[in-house]
């Protein structure tokens, strides 16, 4: 799937993942804006959240928000129904734009 990513699509996206940032400070990087087979109508904003709470055991967790092909929020998650849905997800997802922290993105 090819979908035209826009300077404004791209904005739309990134100040969600600045307000992401700004409630979970440095804990959150590398944030995505990909598409996934599954989900064809949608662009999907993944980003990397890492609990330090236990500095010798570091738990990372990538987080998700949907959004519709036009950059709006959609008010949707990612869910699985079992580990195998979840993989084929994983495996399906297409990385269209990315940047480590939410504010890179005003250098566009």
């Amino acid at each position: 799937m090819k979908t035209p990513l826009t300077k404004e699509i791209i904005t739309r996206i990134m100040q969600r993942a600045i307000s992401i940032q700004k409630t979970c400070g440095d804990s959150c990087c590398d944030f995505q804006i990909m598409t996934s087979a599954m989900r064809p109508d949608s662009l999907i904003l993944r980003w990397t959240s890492i609990d330090l709470s236990d500095i010798d055991r570091p738990i990372q967790t990538y987080r998700y928000e949907c959004f519709g092909l036009d950059g709006k929020a959609l008010l949707c998650s990612v869910n699985y129904n079992d580990t195998a849905e979840a993989n084929r997800f994983f495996k399906s997802l297409v990385s269209l734009y990315q940047q480590d922290f939410a504010y890179e993105h005003r250098r566009l």
